[in-house]
């Protein structure tokens, strides 16, 4: 497992769903198919990777057969709200089919935790700060960045605001 992955590690917030550090060879892979992992969703921009890494993860997701999906958001960016939406629905629609996912950025604490708190309140009926507390309670180091917070809860406003109240939680 290379340093990056061990040090930045991973956590599941959701029965279908964990978030955490991208792989950056085959034996990080190997860790992401040994979770039981089928879809990868990417949000690393290409300049990220150090030459051949994203290569060799490729390969290696392919090896195992596990389906990769990128949107490329920016390191220490903002989160575009169509970007967000995009991301939230994809992963909500991969867990309402029973795929076990893995969304991530580089170290795992800012977009992948920000995606994975909008899928939490979307799937949850939670809002969004409860949904990110939620998130880090799962894997303490997801923080996003105060700008990524305040995009997300723009995102979610003006989702509720066009989509009417967030739906109740499941099983109440």
């Amino acid at each position: 497992m290379s340093s990056w992955f061990r040090t930045y590690g991973y956590a599941a917030v959701l029965d279908l769903l964990s978030i955490g550090a991208y792989p950056l060879d085959a034996d990080d892979v190997d860790t992401l198919s040994r979770l039981g992992i089928q879809r990868v969703l990417n949000l690393v921009e290409d300049g990220e990777y150090r030459p051949g890494e994203r290569d060799v993860v490729v390969r290696a997701l392919a090896a195992h057969g596990i389906d990769e999906r990128r949107l490329q958001l920016i390191d220490y960016g903002g989160l575009p709200p169509e970007q967000l939406e995009t991301a939230v629905l994809e992963v909500s629609r991969w867990i309402e089919s029973g795929i076990q996912t893995y969304v991530h950025c580089r170290a795992g604490w800012q977009r992948s935790a920000a995606v994975a708190a909008g899928v939490v309140a979307l799937r949850e009926g939670m809002g969004i700060d409860e949904a990110l507390a939620y998130v880090q309670a799962r894997k303490p180091s997801a923080d996003p960045l105060p700008h990524q917070r305040e995009d997300l809860r723009r995102w979610w406003r003006a989702r509720v605001a066009t989509q009417g109240a967030i739906p109740r939680r499941r099983g109440a």
